[in-house]
């Protein structure tokens, strides 16, 4: 659900791949002197740092990156608490890619490849959305949580959600008019988020070019979207066995067996987000457990100490198992859990109802649930 205050944690992968050179040429016309540059982006799973000298505001970057990649350049000087970074965002891509700016790298002009026209298009797009989504989040994020409860931050978020939206949106537009933009790709993996949601993204996914799905971030999404298929709504979870606290097995089928409505509860004891849902999970345990609604959670944790002593904390009378493997928990793994908190609400017949529930819309679900029983 998306929620102007949501966290996510995020664990990116993608595969080796075919490497590609570019060398970008930057100046700064008004520099004089000399001034550290930096750049910084993800490549293959692993964030890379490089760094250069500007002379008189000129410099030069030279490598080879796997795929086209988002980039943050920034200029290296002392500042202010008050003040902002002189930075700028581009993508590194194949070839040669040119940064021109009068005074600053904030106010740069690139000239490249495609992925860069593609990136500034879309950015045009979206731009004044993003903008507006910033102002209300930090209101949000400013407001008391006593005045989290009114009408006015109700509206608040309302519009918050409408913007979110709005800017999917364009997104969609945006790939269905350029199935061959590595752009596309990245627009369509922002729309999946943690939370791949098959129905939507499969089908945009498959009108995208040969050679974009080639891409370590293709080849990653084609992935993902084969993990999704697994827990899609209306098909049967698949079960797993796994260990609970005194390292007794578990298994996700049991567990459905004796229940009427099942949530499989993806979370950790380290996890905030997690831990601020949990009392909203107890009290649907609490109100509707002996009408047949049932829990089994899973964690990331990786010390049992801790996880025990958060099952005790936050009072959770349920099914709880964990590999202790934290993100290389198996069952997460097994079913693409890129984010948490996340769950899956089954039937009784272990069939997928819905995904990600919190709070009164996970109760009320719960509620009509049962009330069909």
């Amino acid at each position: 659900m998306k929620n102007i205050l949501s966290a996510l944690i995020l664990f990116p992968g993608f595969a080796m791949a075919q490497q590609h050179a570019f060398h970008l040429k930057g100046e700064v016309k008004e520099w004089k002197g000399k001034d550290s540059v930096f750049i910084h982006y993800f490549m293959d799973n692993k964030q890379v740092t490089d760094s250069t000298v500007a002379i008189d505001g000129r410099f030069e970057f030279k490598g080879s990156i796997s795929q086209p990649a988002l980039t943050y350049i920034s200029l290296q000087k002392p500042v202010k608490p008050t003040e902002i970074r002189d930075n700028y965002r581009f993508y590194l891509e194949e070839g040669n890619i040119v940064l021109r700016a009068k005074d600053s790298l904030r106010n740069s002009i690139i000239t490249s490849g495609k992925v860069n026209a593609d990136y500034q298009a879309l950015e045009t797009d979206i731009g004044p959305t993003i903008k507006r989504l910033v102002a209300i989040r930090t209101t949000a994020m400013a407001t008391p949580p006593e005045q989290r409860k009114t009408p006015e931050f109700a509206e608040l978020e309302k519009e918050y959600l409408t913007c979110m939206d709005s800017m999917e949106a364009v997104r969609i537009r945006f790939v269905k008019a350029h199935p061959a933009s590595f752009i596309s790709l990245e627009a369509l993996n922002t729309i999946a988020g943690n939370t791949m949601q098959f129905q939507k993204t499969a089908p945009l996914f498959e009108k995208l070019s040969p050679a974009v799905k080639q891409t370590p971030l293709g080849k990653d999404f084609a992935s993902r979207l084969e993990t999704a298929k697994k827990t899609i709504t209306g098909v049967v979870m698949p079960s797993f066995t796994s260990l609970d606290t005194a390292r007794k097995e578990v298994h996700l089928k049991e567990v459905v067996q004796h229940a009427k409505v099942t949530l499989v509860d993806f979370w950790a004891s380290w996890c905030s987000p997690c831990r601020a849902e949990n009392p909203n999970v107890v009290k649907a345990f609490n109100a509707f457990h002996e009408k047949g609604f049932d829990i089994i959670s899973v964690s990331l944790d990786d010390n049992a100490a801790r996880w025990k002593a958060a099952i005790i904390k936050d009072g959770m009378p349920w099914h709880h198992v964990s590999g202790l493997k934290k993100w290389d928990e198996p069952v997460a793994k097994f079913f693409g859990i890129q984010g948490i908190p996340d769950n899956f609400l089954l039937d009784e017949q272990g069939r997928v109802i819905a995904r990600g529930l919190k709070g009164a819309e996970l109760y009320n679900k719960i509620e009509e649930l049962l009330a069909k029983k």
